[in-house]
């Protein structure tokens, strides 16, 4: 979790995205294109570079907990060097960075800037989501807590209960791991550093599993989803 240091900055930069967004094509409904499991070593220190590329699969099962056999399940989590806020490492804290989302037109634009082919699996990406009439958008783009509501393909409307729902929790940042598995596929050291600069707002979104919590639901290729902007609770 990365922080601005002051209301001031926030205040700048919040202002900054909500002016983007008229120009962001974010939509209303996407689909489901990819699934995408987790590789058969997640092991950091016997893949270092690689355990966190993932590979395509008819669908995922999902609960609660995130994602049936990846390293990111479970309703908590140890605390990292990322996590500031705490005194050290290892602290237990709620999880909710189970699933990561991107988009084909992410993956094209970090292609084009790297000029190598970058991958959903490349990207650690558990889901590739589009837009449901096929134009370009960017999911990192999306507003904070915004719903996936997931639903069958033909769809018109979410249904209730849908089949799963998912909650962005953050954007996620370039970052040296994914860079140094894109290094090592295309074999060129450079890499770590420039998709660490490039991936900085077009890397995807971390999201959480809301529903279902008692039972398994499957995330499959051409499944729908439902954009849904929260603004507020009233008990």
């Amino acid at each position: 979790m990365l922080f601005y240091d002051d209301l001031a900055e926030f205040i700048a930069k919040q202002s900054e995205k909500l002016q983007g967004l008229e120009k962001a094509n974010i939509p209303e409904v996407g689909v489901i294109l990819e699934v995408l499991k987790p590789n058969d070593n997640q092991d950091r220190e016997a893949n270092p570079g690689r355990h966190l590329v993932t590979q395509q699969v008819d669908r995922l099962a999902i609960d609660c907990s995130g994602i049936e056999g990846d390293r990111h399940r479970g309703l908590t989590r140890l605390s990292t060097g990322r996590e500031t806020l705490y005194k050290r490492k290892g602290s237990t804290i709620v999880n909710r960075r189970q699933i990561l989302a991107v988009s084909p037109y992410e993956c094209e634009l970090l292609s084009e800037r790297l000029h190598v082919e970058i991958t959903p699996q490349l990207l650690g990406a558990n889901l590739v989501i589009g837009r449901n009439d096929g134009a370009d958008f960017c999911i990192s783009d999306v507003p904070l807590y915004t719903h996936f509501v997931i639903a069958a393909a033909d769809a018109a409307e979410p249904p209730q209960p849908p089949v799963a729902t998912l909650v962005q929790y953050l954007q996620q940042k370039g970052c040296s791991l994914a860079g140094r598995a894109i290094a090592k596929a295309h074999e060129d050291e450079k890499l770590t550093q420039q998709f660490v600069a490039h991936a900085e707002h077009h890397r995807g979104i971390l999201c959480s599993v809301e529903y279902p919590v008692d039972s398994v639901a499957f995330l499959e290729r051409g499944q729908k989803v439902f954009f849904r902007f929260p603004m507020g609770c009233c008990y």
